[in-house]
């Protein structure tokens, strides 16, 4: 009970730093590339919460945000790279803040005093910081990844409606809503598990690469 409560603590922080990169990713780049939207209202944390994907980064350790609203669509007529881009800004921001995290974890020395760690040395408030930012770098690697799978809400399914023949846009609309049920299932009966085994990987590369 006790590890459970810690692991709580710890990982809260690291699950806001992940939606907020994340979501902020895409409202730069989509405000940077649109110049014709005059009105942009900042993501927000609260705001970006889907509370069955918050509960899936607690349950599983990936998870989904409610995704700050870009007319991709639009950003296509303004240039193939520029939508794809703006769609793919949310998992590079991501892929950056958890590459950076994972350098810190290792490079200063902390990987030694986190309680995820085997081996570790106690020492509070140290341990604690420790294992946030071994979260923050877990969390934001797997969300990265996670976001690429092409069903929706993730951001894998704006790319798809971005490069297919705009026959098929409202087709692919059409089975959006069905998108959060099939990521449900798929971690459910474990495939999603099996798909986010190289974030488990690259971080194991990481460490041996740097420590």
């Amino acid at each position: 009970m006790l590890e459970m409560l810690r692991n709580f603590i710890s990982l809260t922080p690291a699950i806001i730093v992940a939606i907020l990169t994340h979501e902020y990713s895409h409202y730069y780049l989509a405000r940077y590339f649109d110049r014709t939207r005059t009105e942009w209202s900042k993501p927000g944390f609260i705001r970006r919460i889907d509370p069955v994907g918050l509960l899936m980064y607690y349950l599983f350790k990936f998870g989904w945000s409610r995704p700050y609203p870009v007319n991709y669509w639009k950003l296509r007529k303004l240039g193939y790279s520029k939508a794809i881009l703006t769609a793919l800004s949310g998992s590079l921001g991501n892929f950056v803040v958890g590459l950076l995290a994972g350098l810190i974890f290792y490079l200063s020395g902390l990987h030694r005093y986190s309680t995820l760690m085997p081996d570790y040395l106690s020492s509070y408030p140290l341990s604690y910081f420790a294992d946030v930012i071994y979260w923050v770098m877990f969390i934001d690697l797997s969300t990265a990844f996670f976001n690429l799978l092409p069903i929706p809400p993730l951001d894998g399914a704006n790319i798809i409606t971005v490069i297919v023949p705009e026959s098929y846009v409202n087709w692919l609309v059409k089975y959006e809503l069905y998108g959060i049920l099939v990521l449900l299932v798929l971690s459910l009966i474990g495939v999603i598990q099996l798909i986010m085994w190289p974030v488990t990987q690259f971080i194991q590369i990481l460490s041996w690469l740097i420590v």
